[in-house]
């Protein structure tokens, strides 16, 4: 809320600022003409002016102060409910796609730890009698995760229900997460709290407190939640209501000063009563190592068991197809052999085991060669080895199976719609990983990929090179239409000559102005927008979008006009400036107003997925250049017929359709650099000419989480799994550091 008062007043001064040196040009150029009176009326004129922007303000102080500051409470009940419906559908599909419900995947065993990293036993699991008589201070904790039912029954005996899952690198903790989740949604009692996964890479509690972080988090991956149908504020309340159960990813991603202060700012916060924490066992143990009060309080603490040689080696048979041999019974002996080697500690966790799948079962490849410990001496070694050959396994196996005239096959949840080949797909991979690293995050959201465009020279060559092509276009075809409809007196070439002249200026203007805009926005966030043209409950926020926008309009069209006019402008005299002005400032208003209103989420189940958010930016772009070209176009027509600078109304109407129509050109392809798909579109074609990306990048990345190198989180894509990410940020360090011989 201050923020947006400091931009109100900001947008006073300024106005203010210009109004007075249009004053001062003003009174100076009626003075110059020997005509005191004129001047006196101009004064008189302009004050009349400048006080409309000190009404806008007021008028949207007012109308703030008559709208709901808060969502009722059968808002947030809608839109608990509604987040409910989100995240079953966002997870069921993920869940499938990553084939986390396969009958035949390895089944973790869990248990309580042994580490002193746990509070006491009667704050995690309450008083209990029968402990108490026996003098068990010990509390329980076992489960499966091919037995999440009884994993979910015991997380909700917790007294705060509050799980902190430790484990090693590819051991299993967001699995393990994951598949709780979906058990507590599909079986939520009344009155539950709705479990949401998030990564809490990026998160620094120490200048974003929880209950701001969780709200921020919530708004993003689900828009849908800022319908005018649940109120103005439902992430908020749904946070401060403690109707959210946060499932927190990777603590360990954090800084290792920040991860005990998430600890500390978690006890201390009144919204998070529950939760659910995963961490790598080293780094969580360090944590609370560094002040014994950065305990979860309340938190039962679990880790994995140890993955048995013979479970790994039935998991690998159950996994073979009958007839594939070659060097699996060697490899399946060693692993029973020597349970101490560098392959069967390998493939001691649920990561390994499913990269050996991908890499060589799925491959039909010889495994023989893991076996060799002077290739392989370390597990590490066996690790950093499948991770290296998954995309290329992943994809080959995928294109030598794709049948692009096959239906069913593009309808096929696990594998990808396109043919890529595993070259260009790992090197593209290798710079996405890059950027996310790069960012310190987890998360790839296409609305960011713009920080990648890193050179100011590119940015503003790349804009002004579009706003030039577009304005020369658009002042050519202006040109022949002036002419065709003789709008305006002339021959054919005064109006080229003119129209040219006038494209070049505007295209040089909108170019620059792009530019900078991709220049200012890498130091502020860009979200992606949606378009919801329904009138139903939402005439009140039409209204005053619209009042706003036409307050706003009329204010700048007036300034503009009577600047105009009486330096010599555009038809000569104040009189018409100002009759043209309020027209052009009255359509452009309302055009701003009306862009203010659809730029808002709409209210659905569908979960938003990366290219679902893609796709609804662009509708909201292709909506506002539309409405502009639609509105303003005839408005500057009959305006300049009015203004007698056109021949005519219906000349002036042709003329202004045309001009509409590649003004709507311009608008999206300009002022709308400000959206968050343009800004991406914009360094999408940067780095595809750098050859980083493809140009049909999320074509891509919908494949590549088809056949799971990625996962989808919301409106955001994450590797498969960290280490995959890590692995992918080295090469691409590794081919761009590699000297040049």
């Amino acid at each position: 809320m201050a923020r947006s008062g400091s931009r109100w007043r900001g947008f006073v001064v300024v106005t203010g600022i210009a109004g007075s040196t249009v004053i001062l040009l003003m009174i100076g150029g009626a003075l110059r003409g020997g005509s005191l009176p004129t001047a006196a009326n101009v004064a008189q004129l302009v004050s009349v002016v400048l006080a409309v922007p000190p009404l806008a303000v007021g008028l949207r102080v007012w109308w703030n102060s008559l709208s709901a500051k808060t969502s009722t409470l059968e808002q947030v009940e809608r839109a608990h409910q509604a987040l409910a419906l989100l995240v079953s559908s966002q997870w069921r599909e993920e869940i499938r796609i990553r084939g986390l419900d396969d009958v035949t995947r390895l089944a973790v065993r869990w248990r309580l730890t042994e580490l002193d990293v746990m509070d006491d036993a009667g704050r995690v699991d309450g008083p209990r009698r029968v402990r108490s008589w026996l003098r068990l201070g010990r509390v329980r904790f076992n489960g499966r995760t091919d037995r999440m039912d009884d994993m979910a029954h015991r997380f909700r005996q917790l007294a705060r229900r509050r799980l902190v899952i430790l484990g090693a690198p590819g051991t299993g903790k967001t699995t393990l997460a994951v598949l709780l989740l979906r058990t507590l949604l599909e079986d939520r009692r009344p009155g539950e709290p709705v479990p949401v996964f998030l990564s809490m890479a990026g998160w620094d509690p120490g200048t974003e407190p929880v209950h701001r972080w969780l709200t921020r988090r919530l708004a993003e991956n689900y828009p849908a939640l800022r319908a005018a149908d649940f109120g103005p504020d439902a992430p908020r309340a749904l946070v401060s209501q403690r109707r959210l159960l946060p499932v927190l990813d990777g603590l360990d991603e954090l800084p290792p000063s920040v991860q005990p202060q998430v600890l500390s700012a978690l006890n201390a916060a009144a919204t998070t009563e529950s939760v659910i924490l995963t961490c790598r066992t080293k780094e969580y143990q360090a944590a609370a190592e560094m002040s014994a009060g950065h305990l979860l309080a309340g938190g039962a603490v679990i880790e994995p068991r140890p993955i048995k040689a013979a479970d790994a080696a039935a998991y690998i048979t159950n996994r073979l197809v009958p007839g594939q041999s070659g060097g699996w019974p060697k490899l399946l002996a060693t692993i029973k052999s020597r349970p101490n080697g560098p392959v069967a500690q390998a493939l001691s966790t649920p990561l390994t085991l499913w990269l050996l799948r991908k890499v060589y079962i799925d491959t039909r490849s010889d495994p023989a060669a893991l076996c060799d410990t002077a290739r392989f001496p370390t597990a590490d070694a066996v690790a950093e080895h499948l991770l290296d050959n998954l995309v290329h396994s992943a994809l080959s196996t995928i294109s030598a199976e794709h049948d692009p005239d096959d239906p069913r096959y593009h309808d096929h949840p696990f594998r990808p719609r396109h043919v890529w080949d595993s070259g260009d797909a790992e090197r593209w991979l290798s710079f996405i990983a890059h950027h996310m690293s790069r960012s310190g995050t987890r998360d790839f959201q296409w609305w960011q990929l713009y920080r990648e465009v890193h050179r100011r020279w590119t940015s503003l060559v790349g804009a002004l090179t579009v706003g030039l092509t577009i304005g020369v276009t658009v002042g050519i075809t202006g040109g022949l239409t002036i002419a065709l409809t003789h709008a305006v007196p002339g021959t054919l070439a005064d109006a080229l000559i003119f129209s040219f002249a006038g494209g070049l200026t505007g295209g040089l203007v909108g170019g620059l102005t792009g530019g900078v805009l991709l220049e200012v926005m890498k130091s502020s966030g860009v979200e992606p927008a949606y378009a919801d043209v329904r009138l139903k409950g939402r005439l009140r926020p039409l209204a005053g979008n619209l009042a706003l926008g036409l307050t706003v309009g009329l204010a700048v069209g007036m300034i503009t006009s009577l600047g105009f006019g009486l330096i010599g402008g555009l038809i000569g005299g104040v009189r018409e400036s100002l009759v043209f002005g309020l027209a052009v400032g009255a359509a452009g208003g309302f055009t701003i107003g009306l862009s203010r209103w659809v730029s808002t989420p709409v209210t659905d189940a569908r979960p938003q997925t990366p290219v679902f958010t893609l796709r609804r930016d662009l509708e909201l772009v292709y909506v506002r250049s539309v409405a502009f070209g639609l509105t303003l176009g005839p408005a500057f027509g009959i305006a300049g017929a009015l203004a007698k600078g056109f021949a005519g109304p219906l000349a002036g109407i042709e003329a202004g359709v045309a001009f509409g129509v590649a003004g709507g050109v311009v608008f999206a392809l300009t002022f709308d650099l400000a959206g968050a798909s343009s800004t991406y579109l914009a360094a999408l074609s940067v780095l595809y000419a750098r050859h980083r990306v493809p140009i049909r990048l999320m074509r891509f990345l919908d494949d590549a989480h088809r056949v799971g190198l990625l996962r989808e989180a919301g409106p955001a894509y994450q590797f498969r799994h960290a280490k995959l990410q890590d692995r992918l940020t080295q090469t691409y360090r590794d081919s761009t550091e590699r000297p040049v011989r």
